[in-house]
């Protein structure tokens, strides 16, 4: 999500190009994404904001903060209801994962022999999770995980139940912040780095992960819930029929009381 104060896009920025000045075979990509949908904030596919070197400036920082600025200019300025702007429940956070492993696996199949390269995702957030989408972001983690590819998350405010399981599942690293003030400093000292390189300085230790499930009927965080054998939906209360991939179950069989034992009399006169 884009963090939208003056320190957010500072430390933002700091972490972008820092990263591209490391190496220049370095890429780089950035999502944003709120309740009307998931855009690319860089690179800019149609080319409308072209950076320039100013100030003895690297030419790339200059370009990639420009683009990034303009883009989420134009995404503001093209909303015309203020409500789709302040509603950003986290409702689109599986679609931009998504993107982001597409785009990953589309780079990695088109790389020259003898080059290769060590992807990441990252996610910087500060809008809360929607437990709605708890399937779509699942199937993108679990993903990421086959695929060998580590999810860093920074969060700003609430934890973030979807994203703290993501880190863990991928071997990333899961930071909470309470003052976004503090980001500059978090970026550049623990996400930066890479995943073997960062096993090597003392990071905070991992928070206690929430491995709670998000039901599919009501959205809400469970512990305990009837699962769906075909397509592993969570329900909070059991359902004949799984509303996700309409598969159909047996209704739970209630055991019958014991009744009491009856004898007959026989014609012989023995019971």
């Amino acid at each position: 999500a884009v963090v939208s104060t003056q320190s957010g896009h500072y430390g933002r920025g700091v972490l972008v190009n820092t990263h591209i000045l490391q190496n220049p075979l370095n890429k780089l990509v950035v999502y944003g994404y709120m309740s009307t949908g998931v855009y690319r904030l860089y690179p800019d596919t149609t080319n409308s904001a072209e950076g320039s070197s100013s100030n003895g400036k690297y030419e790339g920082f200059d370009k990639a903060n420009s683009t990034i600025l303009a883009q989420v200019q134009k995404i503001m300025a093209d909303i015309t209801d203020v409500r789709e702007h302040l509603q950003l429940d986290g409702g689109m956070m599986s679609a931009a994962l998504l993107k982001s492993l597409c785009y990953i696996n589309s780079t990695l199949s088109q790389l020259t022999l003898g080059v290769s390269l060590v992807p990441r995702i990252f996610f910087l957030k500060g809008s809360p999770d929607n437990h709605s989408n708890y399937m779509a972001m699942m199937n993108g983690i679990f993903a990421a995980q086959k695929a060998k590819i580590a999810i860093d998350v920074c969060v700003i405010g609430n934890d973030s139940v979807f994203l703290q399981q993501a880190a863990d599942i991928t071997s990333g690293t899961y930071i909470r912040i309470g003052d976004v003030s503090e980001l500059a400093g978090y970026l550049l000292g623990i996400f930066l780095m890479g995943v073997e390189l960062r096993k090597k300085f003392n990071i905070p230790p991992p928070a206690k992960v929430d491995f709670r499930a998000g039901c599919q009927c009501h959205s809400k965080m469970i512990d305990i819930g009837y699962v769906c054998s075909v397509c592993m939906s969570v329900y909070c209360s059991f359902r004949p029929i799984c509303i996700t991939c309409n598969a159909h179950f047996k209704l739970p069989s209630a055991s019958l009381p014991k009744g009491k034992r009856t004898t007959r009399k026989k014609e012989n006169g023995k019971t």
